[in-house]
């Protein structure tokens, strides 16, 4: 619908409330920012066509200010923070000035504040609405609750931000089991699946250079994409790499990112004499990941539970099934929801090298099956995972708070 219509003769434009009224997106990370978080909130709210969208989020440079992008009135200020708690002054300072930035963007009535976390963006949310600002809405990952476990005043905040808002959002049903351990009401808990795009990830993708790159054509070649943190199970990984070594010795796996485990893990693929044999791609920028999936045989990554620390769905997964490739995850968090065992892919104990390998040597063993997942991964993808369906829960969220 369009904000405003022109009466005929000489009468002035009208402003026509949209239906869904008026949404403040509070996000720390947001699109020039790279990541799931930034391709996540983007790819949603771009699409909330029926309502007002502002984003307030962080500032990317020096001199960035207010812009526009794809329909979206984009506010930058200094959002990033360590300090998510308000025990110390400058957390509390910081928070807030965002909370009162937020009060002077939108309006107490027909607007709905969206964070895209409890902490820290949530915090600023909460402290506007104790002060009369607007109700708010909060995300939720699986990862971040469990981390807010680690601290008594995070606990509270959590737990105090949640029950305050209007409505909670969870990205997989395992998340929103983690919100009613807060005491939030179960009614006041939504699912919205993270989302892929079904054209940009494409089995027609040309990976021809990426693999010519990284695998000789006769090889199999493992694929993982994300941040090198433990529980993603790189480890994992390289220690079925060399568990099969003898058994399937045309293996290769690739590992695209960036993070703190980069050197445990290089030293271990060198001290399993696999450093032939596993490759560290570092950060693989934007633009070159659909290609990097359609060089790949299998998409790996068998991730666990680590000290709390959980994966809570798995966007890696949605996108490796939109190319067409199969698919290996641990059986933990939220990853059995993005991943259909036995027909997208297999789900295995992402603690044990053993239950590692044997799905590896499953897969590589049987070109048919791979393809046969494949196909299966694509049309789930496109069916259950698309960007409009998402975007379409969160707009009738909306628009019934905006109604209440």
């Amino acid at each position: 619908m369009d904000l405003s219509a022109t009466h005929v003769g000489r009468s002035p434009a009208v402003a026509i409330p949209r239906r869904g009224g008026r949404v403040l997106l509070v996000s720390e990370l947001f699109p020039p920012a790279i990541g799931g978080s930034a391709t996540l909130f983007h790819g949603i709210y771009s699409r909330l066509g029926d309502a007002d969208v502002k984003v307030l989020t962080d500032r990317t440079a020096p001199a960035a200010g207010d812009e526009r992008q794809e329909g979206l009135a984009i506010v930058r200020r200094a959002m990033k923070t360590t300090r998510w708690g308000v025990l110390h002054p400058p957390g509390l300072t910081h928070h807030l000035g965002v909370a009162l930035h937020i009060r002077s963007l939108v309006p107490r009535r027909r607007a709905v504040v969206h964070c895209a976390r409890a902490l820290p963006e949530g915090v600023a949310a909460w402290l506007a609405r104790l002060s009369g600002g607007p109700r708010y809405v909060c995300w939720a990952h699986g990862e971040d609750l469990m981390m807010a476990r680690t601290s008594r005043e995070l606990t509270f905040l959590t737990r105090a931000i949640y029950r305050g808002a209007a409505a909670s959002i969870a990205n997989s049903r395992n998340t929103a089991a983690l919100i009613a351990e807060l005491g939030v009401a179960p009614e006041r808990i939504h699912v919205v699946y993270p989302a892929v795009d079904g054209e940009r990830f494409h089995p027609n993708v040309d990976g021809t250079a990426v693999r010519r790159r990284y695998a000789s054509p006769d090889e199999v070649l493992l694929l993982s994409v994300g941040r090198l943190q433990r529980r993603k199970g790189h480890d994992v990984a390289i220690q079925a790499m060399a568990a099969l070594r003898d058994q399937v010795p045309q293996l290769k796996y690739l590992i695209a990112g960036s993070g703190e485990e980069r050197p445990r893990l290089e030293r271990m693929a060198a001290e399993l004499g696999l450093a032939d044999r596993v490759v560290f791609a570092g950060v693989v920028p934007d633009g070159e990941l659909p290609a990097h999936y359609a060089a790949c045989d299998i998409f790996l990554m068998p991730n666990r539970v680590d000290e709390g620390d959980i994966e809570g769905f798995g966007i890696v997964f949605l996108e490796a099934g939109a190319a067409g490739r199969p698919v290996i995850g641990g059986d933990s968090g939220g990853v059995p929801e993005a991943v259909e065992h036995g027909a997208s892919g297999l789900l295995v104990r992402g603690e044990d090298p053993a239950a590692v390998a044997a799905a590896i040597r499953v897969l590589a063993a049987s070109p048919a099956l791979r393809a046969r997942m494949g196909r299966y991964g694509r049309s789930r993808a496109l069916a259950e995972f698309s960007w409009d369906r998402a975007a379409s829960v969160v707009s009738s969220l909306q628009a019934r708070l905006i109604g209440d």
